[in-house]
């Protein structure tokens, strides 16, 4: 699986962000160990989950309180991208500018929340059910959540391995024109 593997770039920023915050068990993968090495203050208030930076570096953020511990964490990984990659007033902003940065908020929770490097060093059970549900466990995610990764995994692993295939019949193709 992992040979025909390949990360988005999102995908290897966060997988770099962990490797700098020394993130390496589903464990740290929490509010406070994530903030703690960033420097984020975080607040619970009865208020939708909203981040900013009140100056250079300095970071903190809203977690809506209502919100149980679980989805806290997911919410948590929402503004922690916004924090990090969206910099700037949105208010001012297009409506398609701001629904990009909301999509690539949601597509890293799906990373952050079950990085690659952590699944792929695991021995998944073959059924997908029982991966689906040991995923949700390990990380502490909904099921849906984990589904929607194993999916995203399963089809970038087929997409490597087309790629694969493609490459050696251009291989074949390239060395037939060359011996004719």
């Amino acid at each position: 699986m992992q040979s025909y593997y390949q990360m988005t770039a999102l995908e290897k920023w966060t997988e770099d962000l962990y490797q700098r915050l020394n993130v390496q068990q589903p464990s740290q993968i929490s509010i406070e160990y994530i903030s703690e090495r960033l420097n984020i203050w975080i607040h619970y208030l009865d208020v939708r989950s909203k981040s900013i930076e009140a100056s250079a570096g300095m970071y903190s953020m809203f977690i809506d309180s209502r919100l149980p511990p679980g989805l806290q964490r997911l919410e948590f990984l929402h503004e922690l991208c916004h924090l990090l990659r969206h910099a700037g007033n949105h208010t001012l902003m297009p409506e398609q500018f701001t629904q990009s940065q909301e999509d690539e908020s949601e597509r890293f929770i799906l990373y952050a929340a079950m990085p690659y490097s952590m699944i792929s060093a695991r021995t998944l059970p073959e059924l997908r059910e029982d991966a689906v549900q040991y995923i949700a466990s390990t990380f502490q995610v909904p099921a849906e959540l984990a589904m929607q990764r194993i999916d995203q995994i399963q089809r970038r692993v087929f997409q490597g391995q087309l790629m694969a295939v493609m490459e050696r019949n251009e291989d074949r193709n390239l060395i037939h024109r060359h011996i004719r």
